[in-house]
């Protein structure tokens, strides 16, 4: 009896976080962030639009800031070593990525080529080993 509530008492080690789940988590709260600027570049287009474009920038804004909130909350998962978080961090930068590569087509490779690399840092990030390990602990 004194051997099972000896072991039960026992304090738990802290892990160490892994660096490559660090900078993944940082990487999509920094996406959050890049969503949120957008979000307020929508805000203060509600400002100086015509009235046809008002319900066009409120609808973007608020869709925008809905993206923003949820990456935050995946970014946060992640640094907490959620599971579940890899997932949506996934789906979001797969999504990126032609979105990213039809910008550097389009002329625009200054914003395009920095969000490709963004999307598929966070992609390897995501699957490397430490990670993996990390994600998979109970």
């Amino acid at each position: 009896m004194t051997g099972k509530a000896t072991r039960d008492k026992v304090p738990a080690v802290p892990r160490p976080e892994p660096v490559t789940l660090l900078a993944a988590a940082t990487l999509v709260a920094l996406e959050a962030v890049g969503l949120l600027t957008a979000a307020v570049f929508f805000v203060v287009e509600l400002g100086v639009a015509d009235a046809d474009d008002r319900v066009r920038a409120a609808t973007a804004a608020a869709l925008t800031l809905v993206g923003a909130i949820g990456l935050g909350l995946v970014g946060r998962g992640l640094y907490r070593r959620r599971r579940w978080a890899r997932a949506p961090a996934l789906v979001t930068n797969l999504l990126v990525l032609p979105v990213a590569y039809d910008l550097t087509r389009g002329g625009r490779w200054y914003v395009g080529v920095p969000l490709l690399l963004l999307a598929v840092a966070v992609l390897v990030l995501l699957f490397v080993r430490p990670t993996d390990e990390a994600l998979q602990e109970d």
